[in-house]
């Protein structure tokens, strides 16, 4: 059965967000859970810590991705896919990426099942 999503109504549901309740297209979970795409939040500049890499950014909106993460959680073709997952491998090497990361079950309630495959396929290949 196809779900519509409620914000946008234009794509297939991607996630049911226990948090708030809503069947979510992955741009509009994006954009509700992670700020990716919102609308600014006034004059000034807002200044947030990215969840993935720690560092602090600044950007027009509050949103809790910095741009060079937010393809972990955009990807949509196989090379975006790829360079998320290089994303993911860069802060393993460098040990930016929070440990509870690791766990499959954190990042699919946090970030859903998309974000997650990327997430582990990273976390698998760097084992190897």
């Amino acid at each position: 059965m196809l779900v519509l999503c409620e914000k946008c109504k234009k794509n297939e549901e991607y996630h049911n967000c226990s948090t708030c309740g809503q069947h979510l297209c992955i741009s509009c979970f994006n954009t509700v859970h992670f700020g990716i795409n919102a609308t600014r939040s006034g004059k000034s500049m807002v200044y947030n810590k990215c969840i993935f890499c720690g560092e602090i950014y600044a950007t027009n909106a509050k949103s809790s991705v910095c741009d060079r993460c937010t393809i972990i959680l955009t990807w949509k073709s196989g090379m975006d896919c790829l360079a998320a997952a290089n994303r993911v491998s860069e802060l393993l090497r460098t040990n930016k990426l929070d440990s509870s990361f690791k766990n499959e079950n954190y990042c699919k309630v946090h970030f859903g099942t998309h974000a997650t495959q990327v997430i582990m396929d990273a976390i698998d290949s760097s084992r190897r």
